[in-house]
């Protein structure tokens, strides 16, 4: 029995009011997959270790509208 590698999700930090000013970026938006999540104002999101041989794993906060926690064949 063979398995397929985990496909991991597209993730974009976007940054709509960029500044000459300033040195980092400020996330304004997020999207997963190509769809906008809303985020906190003051969230905080973490990417860790960037390496080219192993998935990046990042950590965010997003604003949930329904939490669903099931057996797969128990959704509906």
């Amino acid at each position: 029995m063979t398995s397929t590698p985990p496909a991991g999700a597209d993730i974009e930090i976007i940054d709509r009011n960029p500044s000459g000013t300033r040195d980092v970026l400020v996330p304004s938006a997020v999207r997963i997959n190509g769809i906008e999540v809303p985020i906190p104002q003051d969230a905080k999101i973490r990417i860790n270790d960037l390496s080219a041989d192993e998935f990046v794993t990042v950590t965010l906060t997003l604003f949930a509208r329904r939490i669903t926690i099931a057996a797969e064949g128990d959704l509906t």
